[in-house]
């Protein structure tokens, strides 16, 4: 696998994804628009997290995306052209 994009970036299960994927070698592409903020306030806040992967991996590429936003979305995965998706990512409408 050479290029992957894990919706979730951010989170718990998606930085876990990005980390082994990225120790491996492949080029990760994260997905993340951070809602958990929104919801959660302060202590919700996952761009630590994303702020750890982008120091920690230089091939992870964070890109800050609403997965409800099927347009977004779409052209992104276009543009970067995975080898595979993991979607690990919560909407709320």
């Amino acid at each position: 696998m050479k290029k992957l994009l894990v919706t979730g970036s951010g989170g718990l299960i998606g930085s876990e994804v990005v980390a082994f994927f990225a120790a491996e070698g492949a080029e990760d592409c994260g997905f993340d628009n951070n809602l958990r903020a929104n919801f959660f306030g302060p202590s919700g806040d996952t761009s630590w997290n994303t702020k750890r992967l982008r120091q920690g991996y230089p091939n992870f590429y964070p890109n800050e995306v609403d997965i409800r936003d099927r347009a977004a979305v779409s052209d992104l995965i276009k543009r970067i052209r995975p080898d595979a998706i993991v979607h690990t990512a919560a909407a709320q409408s």
